[in-house]
C-alpha cells in the first residue's frame, strides 16, 4: 500500500501513545516532538469474561510482519523506548489539562499506552508515500489482554466537543466520535482529535490524531494515525491514509477475533 502526496506533510508517530490522551497532553507543553507514549505497569479494569479470552498471550494477538494490509512493515517498539514518554504522559493525566470538565476528562482517562511499558504491546505499522517518496506514513497498534471500561466508553468522548487547553489558550481542540469499521465478533468507535493552533500573526495550523478504540476476547485495542496541516478547513489526513487505518483495525481485530 503506496500513499501519496503532492506536498510533504509532517506526519506525526502515532501507536507510541493513544494520540487523543497524548495529544491533549502536549497541549500543556511546549513539545514539538513526533513521538509520543504513555504508560504504567497496573491494569485498572479487568473483564469478568475470562472464558472468551484467547489463549495466545497479547503479544501473539497484534498483526505481525506479512499481516499488515498492503504489505505496510510492522515493528513492535522496544518498552524502554517508550519510558520518558510513558512517564510525562502519566504526569500530565494527574493535572487539568483543558477548560471544558468534559474533555478535561477524557484528556485524563487511562488508556492502553497506560501500560505500554508494563503489560501491553505497541507495535507501528509504516507505509511510504511513494516509490519516489522515502517520506513514511506511520499506524499505530496499542493493546492490553482486558477491557478498559472508561477507555471503551463511547459516551464520555462523545459529551466533549470543543475547549480550549488550559496551559495554552492559542490552542483549541474539537473532538468528534464516529463509527469503526465493522468486525464481527468486536466493538469499537473512533476518535477524532483537531488541536487547531492560532500563530501570533493570525494563522492557524490543525494536528488531526485519530484512534480507533477497538474491544474483542479480553483485548482492548487502540489503532493509530496523526497528520498535521496549515488548513484547518482541510483534512489533512489523505483519503489512501484514511482508508489504510481502517484496513489495519478491521485486520487487527479481526486477527483477535479469531484468535486460538
Amino acid at each position: 500500500m503506496r500513499l501519496r502526496t503532492r506536498t510533504p506533510r509532517r506526519v506525526a508517530i502515532a501507536g507510541l501513545a493513544l494520540v487523543t490522551a497524548a495529544g491533549l497532553a502536549a497541549c500543556s507543553s511546549d513539545s514539538e516532538s513526533d513521538e509520543d507514549a504513555a504508560g504504567a505497569d497496573t491494569p485498572s479494569s479487568e473483564s469478568t469474561d475470562e472464558g472468551s479470552a484467547p489463549q495466545t498471550p497479547v503479544e501473539g494477538r497484534v498483526l505481525t510482519e506479512g499481516e499488515a494490509p498492503g504489505g505496510g512493515v510492522v515493528q513492535v517498539i522496544d518498552k524502554p523506548m517508550l519510558q520518558e514518554s510513558v512517564d510525562k504522559l502519566v504526569a500530565d493525566q494527574g493535572r487539568q489539562l483543558m477548560e471544558d470538565p468534559a474533555c478535561d476528562k477524557v484528556s485524563r482517562l487511562e488508556t492502553v499506552s497506560n501500560h505500554a511499558t508494563g503489560d501491553g504491546v505497541t507495535t507501528m505499522v509504516r507505509y511510504k508515500q511513494s516509490e519516489a517518496d522515502e517520506t513514511e506514513h506511520r499506524f499505530g497498534i496499542g493493546m492490553v489482554g482486558w477491557r478498559l471500561d472508561e477507555f471503551l466508553d463511547r459516551s464520555l468522548y462523545e459529551a466533549c466537543h470543543t475547549s480550549r487547553s488550559v496551559a495554552n489558550p492559542n490552542v483549541e481542540l474539537v473532538m468528534t466520535v464516529q463509527d469503526a469499521p465493522v468486525v464481527e465478533g468486536t466493538e469499537g468507535f473512533r476518535v477524532i482529535s483537531d488541536f487547531i493552533t492560532t500563530q501570533p500573526d493570525g494563522t492557524q495550523q490543525i494536528s488531526r490524531a485519530i484512534a480507533l478504540h477497538g474491544f474483542a476476547r479480553d483485548t482492548t485495542v487502540s489503532v493509530e494515525y496523526a497528520a498535521r496541516g496549515d488548513d484547518p478547513a482541510a483534512d489533512p489526513v489523505l483519503p489512501t491514509a484514511a482508508g489504510a487505518l481502517d484496513a489495519i483495525y478491521t485486520a487487527q481485530m479481526d486477527k483477535i477475533a479469531n484468535a486460538e
